[in-house]
């Protein structure tokens, strides 16, 4: 591999996963119900959970484990990537919301090849949270799709 290929797709590829995932709550959620789902919002920031519409689908990546790497060592060749999700859903909705913004997002999840660790259910006094980890090993040259 040559010096061009760094590291950078890492983070290119987190990109891609967080867009995909958005894409396809924008299909099968947004525009299938909007009524239910106009508010639906996918995030990456945690930050931004406290101002959320909900129900929300908060990704955050793990750190990514370098795997495969050559004698040269200057390029990352392959990773083990873990990405958690968590959908948030106030109280006054359903836990039955939840779960179908979860079988959504495990639905693109298994999409792109990833394994599962399925739903973990949470509930406080003001809100449902399911919590999902998804786990893959992906080349540099690897496709999502």
């Amino acid at each position: 591999m040559s010096q061009t290929n760094s590291s950078t797709w890492v983070y290119d590829i987190q990109d891609s996963i967080a867009s995909r995932i958005d894409a396809i709550c924008d299909v099968k959620l947004r525009k299938k119900t909007p009524s239910k789902y106009s508010d639906l919002t996918v995030t990456r920031n945690s930050h931004d959970l406290a101002t959320a519409k909900f129900p929300c689908v908060y990704i955050h990546f793990l750190a990514p484990v370098e795997i495969g790497k050559d004698l040269v060592g200057q390029d990352v060749n392959a990773i083990y990537l873990t990405v958690q999700i968590s959908v948030i859903v106030p109280i006054a909705k359903k836990m039955e919301t939840a779960r179908e913004v979860t079988n959504v997002v495990t639905g693109a999840m298994k999409e792109m090849s990833f394994g599962a660790t399925l739903a973990e259910f949470a509930d406080t006094d003001s809100e449902y949270r399911t919590i999902s980890r998804f786990t893959r090993t992906i080349g540099h040259d690897d496709s999502l799709y």
